[in-house]
C-alpha cells in the first residue's frame, strides 16, 4: 500500500455505510447507554455486572480494530454534535487556556474515574448511572457552546487518550462521518486522519503538546496493573489505596522516559510497545472477567482451558498493535521524504504532518523570519507562504487586487513571468519590476522573497518599457476629472499617467481612505488590525504620479455646458474630459431598513468596521445575512469567524445560482451547514419585527420567524447615478455607454460598477480595470473596443475552494465533462464547439490549482477528452500553463 493511500484522510474515503445508516445506528446506541444507567439505578447487581464485566472491556479491543466505528456511535460524541447538527450551536472558540489544557482535562477524568471504582463506582450502581448522564450531559453542553468537535470529542473526553492511544494504528479505517468539511477546529485532529495523528501529535513544535501525550502512554500500563494487582476490593485503606496506585503509574512513567532518553528508540516504536503491554495486561485480567459475565448470563461453567485462553486476548491484540505501528512508520518516512502538501495557517488547519501529496517542489525563504519552505508541484507562491505559517494579506489571488505583494530578493528568475493582469496591478501600485503578487507566482527553483514589498535589497527587474509619448496633446486633452476612487477610478489614474506625463489628473473620492482593498473588507469583521495592509497604494503614490486626490469630498453637481464639476466645499474643477467611476451601492429589502441601528450592508470598510463595532458593543450572538449569492455568503462566513451563528436567506432554489449548477451548490450548502450555519433556500421575508429602533425578526413567507441581533442585506447592488441622473446623461440600470465606454456625452464616460455595456457584467475587479483600460485609451485617442476579461470567480472562504466561470447550465450539443459521484470536490465542464464556455469547481481548500490554471488559459482540452469522460480531472496537470 502507498502512502497516499495508507494516510488518506477522510475526506478522500468513502463509508460503506449510508449516512442514514449511521444515524439510526447512532440513535440506537444512545438508546442502549440510558437503558444500562436505567438498569444501574433499577438493577444495581445485574448493571455494574454488565457495565464493568462485558461493555467497558469489549471497548479496547474495537478500538484497536476499527476505533472510527467507535467515534461514529459512541453516544457521546451524537450527543455533542446534535446541536449543530440542528444549527443551534454557538460555534464558540475554545481560549487558549482551555485548548492548551484540555488533554489534561481528559487525563484527569479518566484517571478519576479510574481511582473512584474500588472505593464507589464498583459497588454503587447509581453513581455509574449518574456519571454515564453527566458526561452526556457535558458532551452536550460542549456542542452548544463550541464549534465542531472542540467542545468535548476532540478535547475533554475521558475516552478520548485511551481512544488516541490504542487507535494510533487501526486496521480498518472508518471514515469519519459527522463533519463535511473540515474547519480546522482542533489540532492534530484525529478524525481527519487518524493514522497520522500520533506523528502529528510527537513531532508537535509545542514541547508541553507532545509530552503530555506521550505521559499518558507511559503510565498507561502501570496504571492497569495497579487497579488489577490491588484487586476490585481491597481490604486496606483507600489512601494506601491510591498510593499504590500513583506509584505504578509513576514507575510506568519512569521505564518509558528511561527507554526515551537512554536507548536511541524512537518515541513512536515505545509508544506502540507500552501501548501493547497495557492492552495485554489489561485482557490478561479482564479476559477472564468477560468470560465470567457471559458464563454467568447462559448459567454455564467456562472450562479452565478457556479462562487460559481468553487472558491470551490481550498478547495477540498487542502483538497485531505493535505490527500496524510499525507498518504506519515505515509508511510514514517513505511519505516523509515527499512534499507535504501545504496546510493552512497554524492552529487552524490540518497540520502539515498529516497530509501527503506526490512530488518535491522547490524552496523559499522568507528573509525576515529566516523560515525555508517547500512549494508543492503547482502550488502558487501564496499557497506556500500560507502553507508556511507565515502572515501574509490576500484578496482576489487572480492578480488583481495587488494585496499579495512580495519582494523577491534573489532568484527571481526562477519565478513564473508575470501576465498582463499582473504587469497592470504592479504598476499600478508603483511597483512594477520591484515586486510580484505571490498568487500569481510558480517557482521552479529556489527564492528569497520579503513579504514587505517596498523592502530594500530586492532584485530590480527592468519594468516592461513602453516609449513615453505623451497622447494628450495629440487628443486635445489637458485635465481629466475622475470621480471615485475604487479600483475602476484609480485604474483609470493610473493609466492615464502612463499615457501622458503632461495631463493633469483630479481625483475625487467621498471616502476619507485611499483606494484599498475591497475585496478583503471581510477581514475587517472579523479581523482584529483595523485597515492593516489592505491599502493597495502607498501614500506617496499619488505624489508621486502628479495625482491631485480630493479626498472626503462630495461631488455636487456636473455642468455639461461648460464642462465643470461643483463640489460641495464651493469649489469647482474644469475638465476637458470625465470619468465617472462612483459605483454602486447595496440594495436594500426595505426602504427603511438602514433606519434601523442593528440593520447593515455590507459594501466599505465602513460598513464593515460598524458592523464589527455594533457586534462588540452589543454582544450580538446570532446574524441573518440575507442574500445567497457570493457576496451574502462571504459576508455569512465573516460573522461565523467572529463566532455568531449565522442565518442565511436566499430567495432563489439554491446559494450562488448564477455561478453554481444545484450539485455545487449542495456541496456549498453542505460545507456551511457543517460549519454551523442555518441554510433556508427559497424563503423570502414578508414583514420584519422591530421594536423602538431594532429589528428583532424576519418573519418568511413560509411561517417561520428568523430572529437575530443582526442582520446584514446583501442582495446586490444599484449603480450611483444621481450625479448621471442630475446631469441628463442617458440611463438605464446604469449610465449607458459605448464599447469604448463613452457616455451620450463624448466627453463623460463610465467604468465600472456605475457602467451600463450592453453583455458585460458588473461588481467584478476585473471588469473594471479593464474598462479603465478602455476608456483611457479612448480619451487619449487611442481607441478601441471594450474586449471582456476571462473572468474566473474564487470565493473568499477558508474552508472550501470554490471556483466559476462562465456558463452553469449546457446548451444542446455542448459536451459536458462532470465528476464522479461520491468524489471529495464537484466540478463540472462545458465545452462548445472545442471551446470551454463553461466551468465550476466546489471542493477542499487548495485543491483547484490545476483546474484555475486551465479555465482562465482557456488551455485545449482536446488530448486529455477521454480522461474527463473518466471522471479524472488530475490529467488536467498536462495541459495547465502558466
Amino acid at each position: 500500500m502507498t502512502p497516499e493511500l495508507f494516510f488518506a484522510n477522510y475526506t478522500k474515503r468513502h463509508s460503506a455505510v449510508p449516512a442514514f445508516g449511521w444515524q439510526v445506528l447512532r440513535v440506537l446506541t444512545l438508546l442502549a447507554t440510558l437503558a444500562f444507567a436505567a438498569l444501574l439505578t433499577a438493577n444495581p447487581p445485574l448493571g455494574l455486572q454488565l457495565w464493568w464485566g462485558l461493555a467497558i472491556p469489549v471497548l479496547p479491543a474495537i478500538l484497536i480494530v476499527a476505533p472510527g466505528l467507535w467515534r461514529q456511535i459512541c453516544p457521546m460524541a451524537f450527543v455533542n454534535q446534535i446541536p449543530r447538527m440542528t444549527g443551534a450551536s454557538r460555534d464558540g472558540t475554545l481560549s487558549g487556556k482551555w485548548r492548551d489544557s484540555a488533554f489534561l482535562v481528559a487525563v484527569g477524568l479518566f484517571l478519576a474515574c479510574v481511582a473512584a471504582r474500588a472505593p464507589l463506582l464498583n459497588h454503587r450502581g447509581e453513581l455509574v448511572a449518574a456519571g454515564i448522564v453527566g458526561v452526556l450531559a457535558l458532551a452536550f453542553i460542549g456542542g452548544l457552546l463550541f464549534r465542531g468537535r472542540s467542545g468535548w470529542c476532540g478535547t475533554f473526553c475521558p475516552l478520548g487518550p485511551i481512544q488516541r492511544t490504542y487507535g494510533h494504528a487501526p486496521l480498518v479505517v472508518v471514515p469519519n462521518g459527522y463533519c463535511p468539511t473540515c474547519i480546522g477546529c482542533q489540532k492534530n485532529c484525529y478524525d481527519f486522519n487518524p493514522r497520522a495523528a500520533i506523528f502529528a501529535d510527537f513531532a508537535d513544535q509545542d514541547p508541553r503538546y507532545a509530552a503530555q501525550r506521550r505521559l499518558f502512554i507511559g503510565l498507561l500500563p502501570g496504571l492497569i496493573g495497579g487497579y488489577f494487582l490491588q484487586g476490585p476490593a481491597p481490604a486496606y485503606g483507600y489512601p494506601l489505596y491510591l498510593g499504590l496506585l500513583l506509584a505504578a503509574c509513576c514507575a510506568s512513567v519512569g521505564l518509558y522516559a528511561i527507554a526515551t532518553s537512554c536507548f536511541s528508540l524512537s518515541p513512536h516504536r515505545v509508544a506502540a510497545v507500552f501501548a501493547a503491554s497495557a492492552l495485554a495486561l489489561f485482557y490478561w485480567f479482564a479476559g477472564p472477567i468477560i468470560l465470567g459475565t457471559l458464563a454467568t448470563l447462559l448459567e454455564v461453567s467456562a472450562p479452565g482451558w478457556l479462562t487460559a485462553a481468553s487472558r491470551s486476548v490481550g498478547v495477540i491484540g498487542g502483538a497485531i498493535l505493535v505490527v500496524a505501528s510499525l507498518q504506519a512508520e515505515r509508511l510514514y518516512r517513505a511519505a516523509s521524504t515527499r512534499t507535504a502538501e501545504p496546510a493552512a495557517a497554524s492552529g487552524q488547519k490540518t497540520q502539515l504532518r498529516t497530509r501527503f501529496v506526490r512530488g518535491q517542489g522547490a524552496e523559499v525563504t522568507d528573509r525576515e523570519s529566516r523560515v525555508t519552505f517547500p512549494v508543492a508541484k503547482g502550488a502558487t507562491l501564496l499557497e506556500a507562504i500560507e502553507g508556511a505559517g507565515l502572515k501574509i494579506n490576500f484578496g482576489c489571488r487572480a492578480g488583481v487586487c495587488g494585496a499579495d505583494a512580495v519582494a523577491v530578493c534573489s532568484g527571481g528568475k526562477h519565478l513564473s513571468p508575470a501576465g498582463d493582469d499582473e504587469l497592470a496591478t504592479l504598476r499600478r501600485m508603483g511597483l512594477e519590476g520591484k515586486a510580484r503578487l505571490a498568487c500569481m507566482c510558480r517557482v521552479s527553483g529556489p527564492v528569497v522573497i520579503d513579504r514587505d514589498p517596498n523592502a530594500a535589497g530586492g532584485e530590480q527587474t527592468p519594468a516592461t518599457q513602453v516609449p513615453m509619448v505623451d497622447h494628450a496633446p495629440a487628443a486635445g486633452v489637458q485635465r481629466v476629472v475622475i470621480i471615485g476612487n475604487g479600483v475602476a477610478g484609480t485604474s483609470a489614474a493610473e493609466q492615464l499617467r502612463r499615457l501622458s506625463p503632461s495631463l493633469q489628473i483630479n481625483l475625487i473620492t467621498s471616502e476619507p481612505l485611499h483606494f484599498y482593498n475591497r475585496m478583503a473588507i471581510g477581514r475587517l469583521v472579523y479581523g482584529r488590525t483595523g485597515m492593516d495592509g489592505l491599502q493597495l497604494i502607498p501614500d506617496n503614490w499619488y505624489t508621486a504620479n502628479r495625482v491631485e486626490v480630493w479626498r472626503n469630498t462630495i461631488v455636487r453637481s456636473i455642468d455639461r455646458h461648460h464642462k465643470c464639476v461643483s463640489l460641495a466645499t464651493g469649489e469647482s474643477l474644469p475638465y476637458d474630459k470625465l470619468i465617472l467611476a462612483t459605483g454602486a451601492h447595496c440594495t436594500t429589502p426595505a426602504p427603511d431598513f438602514l433606519s434601523y441601528e442593528n440593520a447593515f450592508v455590507l459594501r466599505s470598510a465602513d460598513d464593515a468596521l460598524a458592523l464589527r463595532n455594533y457586534i462588540q458593543l452589543h454582544s450580538a450572538r446570532r446574524a441573518v445575512v440575507l442574500g445567497g449569492g457570493v457576496l451574502g455568503v462571504e459576508a455569512a462566513d465573516a460573522l461565523h469567524h467572529l463566532g455568531l451563528h449565522v442565518t442565511l436567506l436566499q430567495r432563489a432554489d439554491r446559494l450562488m445560482n448564477a455561478q453554481l449548477d444545484r450539485e455545487g451548490a449542495a456541496r456549498l450548502a453542505s460545507y456551511l451547514e457543517g460549519i454551523g450555519m442555518q441554510v433556508l433556500t427559497e424563503v423570502s421575508v414578508s414583514r420584519w419585527e422591530s421594536q423602538a429602533d431594532r429589528l428583532h425578526g424576519a418573519w418568511l413567507a413560509h411561517g417561520p420567524c428568523a430572529r437575530a441581533d443582526v442582520f446584514v442585506a446583501c442582495l446586490g447592488i444599484n449603480a450611483n447615478l444621481e450625479l448621471a441622473r442630475a446631469a441628463g446623461l442617458d440611463v438605464g440600470r446604469g449610465v449607458k455607454v459605448d464599447a469604448s465606454l463613452r457616455s451620450s456625452d463624448p466627453n463623460i464616460y463610465a467604468v465600472g460598477d456605475v457602467a451600463e455595456l450592453p453583455g458585460a457584467i458588473s461588481g467584478l475587479w476585473t471588469v473594471a480595470t479593464a474598462q479603465a483600460a478602455t476608456a483611457t485609451a479612448a480619451i487619449l485617442g487611442q481607441a478601441r473596443s471594450y474586449q471582456p476579461p476571462r473572468i474566473v470567480l474564487q470565493l473568499k472562504c477558508d474552508g472550501i475552494d470554490l471556483r466559476s466561470f462562465g456558463e452553469v447550465a449546457a446548451q444542446a450539443g455542448d459536451e459536458e465533462f462532470t465528476a464522479t459521484a461520491g468524489d471529495a470536490a464537484w466540478w463540472r465542464l462545458i465545452v462548445r464547439q472545442g471551446v470551454l464556455v463553461g466551468a465550476l469547481y466546489v471542493g477542499p481548500p487548495r485543491t483547484a490549482k490545476e483546474f484555475t490554471r486551465v479555465v482562465q488559459s482557456g488551455a485545449d482540452l482536446t488530448s486529455v477528452r477521454p480522461a474527463l469522460l473518466r471522471g479524472d480531472l488530475s490529467c488536467l496537470a498536462r495541459v495547465a500553463v502558466d
